[in-house]
């Protein structure tokens, strides 16, 4: 690059690290309700200077501009000149955050809450991702990585209420939107679309709790156990090989060498995954992952083969093993579960 195209390229990146660190700050902001419209606007303005960047560095300022013209391409266009598959689930998730960007002009409807936070969860995701892989600028050092988890208040759409609160043309152009999302999420079943994090307290009689409580009967408060029925999706998002790519992905960002018999795992794989489904399934069957409700469930229909799907903690209790010992953590679950008793054949191990 010349010193004018270090100039804009350098701009481009300090502005495209504000604006989604704003988008951020926009929705966990409690002391606000325009959540999703106010997120939605950064996000796509810190998209939009993230790939004008990554364009300059690649191809020079003239990339930047439609041919013949001084207007600067659109964030729709970048996006088709960085990622060239239409059929990519990033580039459905950032149309339908667009989408939210566009309309957010006309009207404002709260209940978009329920249906585009976990939308705007990935697209806040993906963002990291590709700062990192495009820009290698790692987002962490501006904020702690917890920070990213936006506080998505999950909750249903009451078309009882909705009905005397809007417009019917709204209330239908909002259901609609609802149904498409919705819809597409399932056909999709990718991260990169749609994700949720789910906060959830387990009554247990441990003494590794993070709380303590007692009931008392003559307490002046009413308190009381009960079961909530689970969106199954939302506990368990991962299969088998997003759980892989989950724990490469750290394994990259955090710069950790993983070793099987003394050799880096990459070497291993000549430069492709540094963890792959062989490892895994060590971590699920010396922890006993399968038929654990903390970890996996299974998703076989009556009378097929076991298919477990897992959660987020999995993913956790896996990345804090490796990360605790990097070097020795394969080869000791490898000895271990040489150890116990071979499992039944035919059964699908993942």
């Amino acid at each position: 690059m010349n010193s004018r195209e270090k100039y804009t390229y350098d701009r481009l990146v300090q502005k495209a690290q504000e604006a989604f660190l704003l988008s951020i700050e926009l929705y966990n902001r409690p002391t606000i309700k325009y959540h999703v419209e106010g997120c939605a606007f950064f996000l796509c303005n810190a998209w939009e200077l993230m790939l004008k960047a990554h364009l300059v560095e690649r191809e020079g300022l003239d990339a930047l501009y439609y041919p013949g013209n001084v207007r600067t391409l659109s964030l729709e266009d970048c996006l088709k000149k960085v990622f060239t598959n239409a059929k990519d689930p990033l580039r459905k998730n950032m149309e339908k955050v667009v989408d939210v960007r566009n309309t957010s002009a006309h009207f404002v409807v709260a209940e978009y809450e329920s249906f585009y936070g976990p939308i705007l969860q990935a697209c806040v995701e993906n963002f990291d991702r590709q700062a990192r892989k495009l820009l290698g600028i790692e987002i962490s050092d501006l904020i702690p990585e917890n920070y990213l988890v936006l506080s998505v208040r999950k909750s249903g759409i009451d078309e009882d209420e909705c009905r005397a609160r809007y417009d019917p043309l709204v209330l239908e152009k909002m259901l609609e939107k609802q149904e498409g999302i919705l819809t597409m999420a399932d056909e999709l079943d990718n991260r990169k679309f749609s994700c949720t994090y789910v906060t959830e307290l387990r009554s247990t009689k441990k003494d590794t709790a993070d709380h303590t409580f007692r009931l008392a009967q003559d307490g002046d408060t009413a308190v009381a156990l009960v079961k909530v029925p689970v969106e199954i999706k939302n506990k368990y998002p991962y299969r088998p090989g997003g759980v892989v790519k989950a724990i490469c992905e750290r394994l990259s960002k955090g710069g950790i060498a993983l070793r099987q018999d003394g050799v880096d795992t990459r070497m291993r794989t000549k430069g492709k995954r540094p963890f792959n489904l062989y490892m895994f399934g060590l971590f699920t069957s010396f922890y006993d992952m399968k038929g654990d409700a903390r970890y996996s469930y299974n998703s076989a229909l009556e009378g097929e083969a076991p298919a477990y799907i897992y959660s987020q903690q999995a993913v956790d209790l896996i990345w804090d093993k490796i990360r605790e010992n990097p070097e020795g953590v394969i080869d000791r679950l490898k000895d271990e579960v040489s150890k116990r008793p071979k499992p039944t054949p035919g059964a699908k191990e993942f």
